[in-house]
């Protein structure tokens, strides 16, 4: 699977459920299981490398706006969210987290949805009655240094203006 396959899928699931991230996770798990055990494995890199590169001060100053604030957890729930709103939204964001501000529909609540994470290798398990603990390794980065210069609370407010006036 290569990039363009990957934005695809979370296109069709986004899609097929009207936006809803819920419901797109659930749709997301359908698509996947159509896929054979080497293409799940393969989507399972494109969504962790993405994730991977979106652990980022910007981004999580962003999610904590929006959502009044935001743990490490709820920042791994985040950067699965904004990998389900597609490529465009993705890389806007990472260009620009303030960019948000005109995204984030009122469905998308805090904008965390536990799960994105998990999907791939729990489809892959139901498909091949393996375990996780079977599940192909690959060498992508977890989320070790996040990038990007820290921040303070009393920051956000002239950081991210948009996000502020909309969420603060």
């Amino acid at each position: 699977m290569d990039k363009a396959g990957f934005w695809n899928i979370i296109d069709k699931s986004r899609h097929a459920a009207g936006g809803d991230p819920e419901r797109q996770l659930d749709t997301l798990g359908e698509l996947l299981a159509e896929m054979s055990p080497e293409e799940i494995v393969s989507f399972d890199r494109h969504l962790s490398a993405y994730h991977a590169r979106a652990y980022h001060w910007d981004l999580w100053g962003a999610a904590y706006i929006i959502g009044g604030g935001c743990s490490d957890d709820g920042f791994l729930d985040f950067r699965g969210w904004l990998i389900s709103r597609g490529e465009k939204v993705y890389e806007a964001a990472m260009s620009n987290a303030d960019s948000l501000a005109a995204v984030v529909e009122d469905h998308d609540g805090e904008c965390q949805i536990e799960g994105y994470q998990y999907i791939a290798w729990q489809v892959w398990e139901e498909k091949t009655g393996k375990s996780y603990d079977d599940f192909p390794e690959h060498d992508l980065p977890k989320g070790g240094e996040i990038e990007g210069s820290p921040w303070e609370e009393e920051d956000l407010d002239a950081r991210f203006p948009a996000l502020t006036r909309r969420f603060g």
